[in-house]
């Protein structure tokens, strides 16, 4: 009974988690042209952003596995960050679908900075919460199991 309880409890963590994500992902352009209705000129600023922020994911991940790796808590390796990543980023994901009421240069320097950190602690929460996977049991068909069910969650999510 544990070993399933473990597997549905790990599984169903990543659904709200990859909800948000979805979101960000699926609506935000969305957003950006038809909700805020930004000129051609900010766009192609904003192109230019997301594509530079996308080469920070690139790098940003290596160097969240090796922070993760090198944490030592009280409450784990795993916890704090999957803990802050997923606040912090809940706040920043609301953030980022705020009209503050910026154009230009402006808004894509607010929306760089917001992006960058709701970036950041998507990936201190991801990395972590994968990376704890093996801990959860020994036993690697187990493992195999709890990771499939968490992958068909997140596909939910």
């Amino acid at each position: 009974m544990k070993r399933n309880h473990n597997r549905y409890m790990f599984g169903l963590g990543t659904v709200g988690r990859d909800m948000l994500y979805t979101m960000v992902s699926m609506y935000l352009l969305f957003f950006l042209t038809d909700i805020l209705n930004l000129p051609d000129s900010t766009m192609w600023l904003m192109t230019g952003a997301m594509t530079i922020l996308r080469v920070f994911d690139a790098v940003n991940d290596p160097i969240m596995g090796v922070l993760v790796d090198n944490t030592h808590t009280r409450f784990g390796k795993f916890k704090p960050w999957i803990v802050i990543g997923g606040i912090i980023g809940g706040i920043l994901t609301v953030l980022l679908f705020c009209d503050f009421g910026l154009h230009g240069a402006g808004y894509v320097t607010i929306f760089v900075i917001l992006y960058l950190l709701w970036d950041f602690t998507y990936g201190a929460n991801d990395i972590a919460y994968w990376s704890m996977l093996p801990s959860l049991t020994l036993d690697q068909k187990e493992r195999e199991k709890t990771g499939s069910f968490a992958r068909i969650c997140a596909n939910i999510g």
